[in-house]
């Protein structure tokens, strides 16, 4: 197996992942969705619009599973209880990060298979996604409830008891759909590549969160460069980067060993424009009013997991929603986070003024990205313009409340931990770069169907 297959989305998701850290939840997850999907098309040798539209199917895929909480989990298995390390839950909290990575990453998959077939039609699409919520309800309502702390709890729970406050979990609903997505395409379809890209995501998702956080307990425990060093650690950055090199790897391997590799872009059928318009529509009000905190949408950031199926769904079944998805969505999401971070968290300028800088700067990015869309660009132009943007988003987000902070130590030292994340990203986004002007010409032209 050529190496790229492994190394190239292993990285990609990998720095997918850490830039995701930076913004988090389900908007944060779609970076490393949106980075893969990318570099998956690129080894397939799929140009242009397929490549993007194949990103932004795993942009929203890879945005569902954000809406599980998982700080809690880590918690079981790194905090130190009655002065004991590695602590009693130390397995559990392992068990129950392989659970939630391995659902999140088989979702993942499974789509990215979905997306690169011609077998489903719009509406068997629609019925998929409907599906989903309808298992994704009944599996929370089995598995993660009820939710009444302290009285009650589910009995399966892999968050912290003991907490003040117990997270509400979503995993169950999760695997509901997951399975279901499984059953429906293996036996009902008979598309075994998505059952196999499914089970790839899942292991490497499983392996990937909890061998992570294994590093990031025994970084934080043991410190095992010594004091000096470890300061300048970010071990949960560890963690993360960790999940998505092995996640991406595995997805790479599955692309590899299914065919999907080798499969020329899918002849699809999509639906009438007008339902990319209403469903673009579905997709950013919502998203926007949560991003923003828009007062009358308090009770939106509970639903995001409605919202990001829109997208996955038009994503699968429309034309529009390719440059949209992949070139404009990915950028909204980290730039509303960066924008209401410096306003508001850190009071560096009113938030008027950013809110109008966002603006301008995503009505640049939409307009490019209709340009590159009409034009054919190349995947690796679209793959090189999400890479730097948000790798330079996170600096953005960064260096301000730095550089302008007041402190008794100089500018460098207060960079801190955060610092070498942030050189992490550029060097590995300039890793990536190169490995992609290689990769251009080595890329397999696809067979037409």
């Amino acid at each position: 197996m050529n190496a790229f297959f492994i190394l190239f989305p292993a990285l990609s998701m990998c720095l997918g992942w850490g830039i995701r850290g930076q913004f988090g939840g389900e908007t944060g997850a779609m970076v490393p969705g949106a980075m893969v999907g990318l570099a998956l098309a690129m080894l397939a040798g799929w140009r242009g619009r397929d490549a993007v539209r194949l990103a932004a199917v795993a942009t929203f895929a890879c945005s569902l599973g954000g809406m599980m909480t998982y700080g809690q989990t880590v918690g079981l298995v790194q905090n130190v209880t009655d002065g004991q390390y590695p602590p009693p839950t130390y397995w559990w909290g392992l068990l129950g990060l392989a659970v939630k990575g391995g659902v999140w990453i088989g979702l993942t998959g499974v789509f990215l298979a979905i997306a690169a077939s011609d077998r489903y039609r719009p509406r068997e699409m629609a019925a998929m996604v409907a599906g989903m919520l309808v298992l994704g309800v009944v599996g929370v309502q089995l598995l993660n409830r009820p939710h009444h702390p302290p009285e009650q709890l589910p009995l399966i729970y892999f968050s912290d008891p003991t907490s003040s406050k117990p997270r509400v979990e979503w995993w169950g609903g999760l695997w509901f759909a997951l399975i279901g997505l499984m059953v429906y395409t293996g036996v009902f379809k008979k598309h075994w590549q998505a059952v196999a890209m499914a089970l790839w995501g899942v292991l490497g998702g499983a392996v990937g969160f909890s061998f992570g956080e294994v590093l990031q307990a025994w970084g934080m425990h043991r410190k095992p460069f010594g004091e000096e060093i470890d300061k300048w650690i970010d071990w949960w950055k560890v963690m993360e980067m960790t999940f998505g090199f092995v996640a991406g790897a595995a997805l790479g391997v599955g692309w590899k060993l299914t065919g999907l590799a080798a499969t020329p872009p899918p002849r699809i059928t999509a639906w009438n424009r007008p339902w990319d318009d209403l469903t673009i529509l579905l997709w950013l009000v919502p998203t926007l009013a949560v991003e923003l905190e828009v007062s009358w949408a308090e009770g939106w950031a509970n639903l995001p997991f409605v919202w990001m199926l829109v997208g996955l769904l038009g994503s699968l079944a429309g034309t529009g929603w390719a440059p949209f998805g992949t070139g404009v969505a990915v950028t909204l999401v980290s730039a509303t986070d960066t924008v209401r971070y410096l306003a508001r968290e850190k009071a560096l300028f009113a938030y008027y003024w950013g809110f109008v800088g966002m603006v301008v700067f995503l009505f640049v990015t939409a307009y490019l990205c209709s340009l590159w869309y009409r034009r054919e660009a190349p995947a690796r132009t679209w793959w090189l313009w999400t890479l730097w943007v948000q790798t330079a988003l996170t600096w953005v987000k960064f260096l301000p409340p730095v550089l302008l902070s007041a402190g008794g130590a100089n500018w460098f030292l207060r960079w801190g931990s955060g610092g070498v994340v942030e050189v992490s990203f550029v060097v590995l986004a300039g890793m990536l770069s190169l490995l992609v002007w290689r990769l251009e010409g080595s890329a397999p032209s696809p067979k037409p169907r």
